[in-house]
């Protein structure tokens, strides 16, 4: 059975009361907001204050998952909810678990570096180079939760390493909302970074369903996670649970976890679940990616557009035109990797797409997008970046809206990103790719 021929097996639930869809965006070009930490006003959908907002309507239970959470009005939020009694509990990606007090444990991890001297910085209010109990009582995520005694755990809690990445970010709030995001919950990801004055925040998205039967799905994800509160089940220790629909005022949403392990057809993993429905195009396909590496979904892609659909893909600069990416196949492209070898299965389009660009952004902002668009009825979006590591090794979402007006917002980031993108491929890396071959044969290894 061919891919685009299966049937999404799903659980269908409706909910009984009358709900809302709605998405935000940090760029948006047609709001603004002035900046609580930078003293900036700048364009775009203040998603900070969107998280602050469901937080602050909290009657029983707040229940957080994500990769990275270093907003102080958002930690005190949560603080101040728990001290009002709602069930308040925090799960974040192990690496990031730390405060400004941190000790570094390996002086070669340049990453590391780079996000504790920005943690540093934000917290060093009056920039004296020291970090006292008030600053890091008022700036600091992380040491504020912990000192307010607020429950958090990391995918270590398993008693393991961790997970991959707990790449998660996503927020239920009394069972009943879910916000969900490409965003971590930082600076750098929502208004800029601290250290970047022309920063304007890595571009993301944000939407808020108000529905328990989507809300139910989250918690029983975090929940899986949570374990016991002092052992938890992360990565492949989580019960494997396919796509589950759900109704909310009319809008079909289908949502699915990672990791799924490799004893399952590929169909049946989220990035299947994506597969699936961009298989249902019929007119177009538009995709804003941080990371685009997964043969499967390319092929299907290349699928599509063979038969007549207009697809556009855009990546983020750091990562477009690496050995791995699917952008070169879909310019009829190969790469060489340092190895003198070819991605496994790699398959370059027969008839290429000029339709692949990466935007020109901010000095220190990403694309940090994980969205499709299909036929602009249709938005994939949630935490996984199209790769194998999001779909078999990270804790990650993937959440289908069926919605022309949630399309339509989605529709118009993708024309703002494209407007900001050198599109085709640049004549260095395909000198790179000659380069590549040539030392290749100069080594031996010919094609």
């Amino acid at each position: 059975m061919r891919l685009w021929q299966l049937t999404l097996l799903s659980v269908f639930i409706t909910t009984p009361v009358l709900a809302s869809v709605k998405a935000y965006f940090n760029h948006n070009p047609r709001t603004s907001y002035a900046e609580p930490y930078r003293n900036v006003t700048r364009s775009g959908d203040n998603l900070e204050q969107v998280l602050i907002n469901e937080i602050n309507l909290a009657k029983k239970t707040i229940f957080v998952a994500v990769q990275e959470l270093r907003l102080p009005l958002v930690a005190k939020a949560l603080i101040n909810k728990m001290k009002a009694g709602v069930d308040v509990r925090v799960i974040l990606e192990h690496d990031y678990n730390f405060n400004a007090l941190y000790q570094r444990q390996s002086a070669e991890d340049e990453y590391e570096a780079t996000k504790l001297t920005e943690l540093k910085a934000l917290v060093d209010i009056n920039r004296d180079g020291k970090l006292s109990k008030s600053e890091l009582e008022s700036r600091d995520a992380v040491y504020m939760l912990a000192l307010a005694k607020v429950p958090v755990m990391d995918d270590t809690f398993d008693n393991s390493a961790g997970s991959g990445l707990m790449h998660h970010k996503f927020m239920i709030v009394d069972g009943k909302t879910t916000v969900v995001s490409s965003a971590n919950f930082t600076l750098s990801c929502i208004h800029g970074d601290i250290l970047s004055p022309a920063s304007r925040g890595n571009a993301n998205s944000m939407v808020v369903v108000k529905g328990a039967a989507v809300a139910n799905l989250f918690e029983e994800e975090f929940l899986q996670m949570w374990g016991n509160g002092k052992r938890g089940n992360f990565g492949h220790s989580k019960t494997y649970r396919g796509p589950v629909s759900a109704k909310v005022n009319g809008i079909k949403i289908t949502v699915q976890f990672s990791p799924t392990s490799r004893r399952y057809n590929w169909e049946e993993t989220a990035n299947g679940l994506m597969a699936q429905n961009l298989a249902k195009a019929t007119k177009s396909i538009n995709a804003a990616l941080f990371v685009f590496s997964d043969q499967n979904i390319s092929n299907m892609m290349e699928k599509r557009s063979n038969a007549g659909v207009k697809t556009g893909v855009l990546v983020e600069r750091k990562f477009a035109f690496r050995d791995y990416s699917e952008l070169l196949d879909m310019a009829g492209l190969a790469m060489l990797n340092p190895k003198c070898t070819y991605e496994a299965d790699n398959k370059p389009w027969n008839k290429p797409s000029a339709e692949i660009g990466v935007p020109s952004l901010n000095a220190g902002d990403v694309l940090h997008h994980k969205f499709g668009v299909v036929d602009n009825r249709i938005v994939i979006m949630g935490s996984e970046n199209w790769s194998d590591a999001a779909n078999y090794v990270n804790d990650e979402t993937v959440m289908v809206i069926e919605s022309p007006g949630i399309s339509e917002q989605y529709t118009q980031e993708y024309k703002r990103l494209k407007n900001l993108s050198r599109m085709g491929v640049p004549a260095t890396i395909k000198q790179e790719i000659s380069r590549l071959q040539r030392a290749c044969v100069g080594k031996g290894i010919y094609f």
